[in-house]
């Protein structure tokens, strides 16, 4: 499984209770995941969730003060179509499977949500904030739209 853009191989490291740990073994990176066998793929997926609002939020408050505006809340979702969106009210929400994405890709989606703070829509205004502050968005934009499908079809 892809964790910021670099696959990961899933590893339980045994009965004793612990925290998710991410290593490196021979044959490349890995996820050790401790506890019962019968739960490590819920841990994995809550791991990834955390992971991915730890990182949404310090993007979006990066993005937030680039901008001048704030966001309401920074909400997870379990979407499989979409990767964010803004409310009227400034409540972002996004996928957790952008975790799964590169870094810069999870950084664009994040600049891309909050400029909607200024910009409820998608003119030529709305994609210059983005640019301004995510001047290789286009490149982000085609990685997901080239690799998109394939991170919403992971499960949780």
């Amino acid at each position: 499984i892809p964790v910021r853009g670099i696959p990961h191989r899933i590893v339980h490291a045994g009965q004793k209770r612990g925290v998710i740990s991410i290593g490196m073994e021979e044959d490349g990176p890995v996820i050790r995941v401790h506890g019962n066998r019968d739960f490590v793929t819920r841990r994995v997926a809550d791991w990834l969730k955390r992971q991915a609002k730890q990182d949404l939020t310090k993007a979006v408050n990066h993005y937030s003060e680039a901008l001048g505006v704030k966001a309401k809340s920074i909400t997870l979702r379990d979407t499989t179509s979409r990767w964010g969106s803004c409310s009227s009210t400034g409540a972002l929400n996004f996928s957790w499977r952008i975790i799964l994405a590169p870094p810069e890709v999870l950084e664009y989606l994040a600049a891309h949500e909050v400029a909607h703070l200024r910009e409820m829509n998608h003119s030529d205004r709305f994609w210059k904030l983005v640019r301004d502050v995510c001047p290789d968005m286009e490149a982000h934009k085609s990685w997901l739209r080239a690799h998109g499908a394939k991170l919403h079809a992971v499960v949780a």
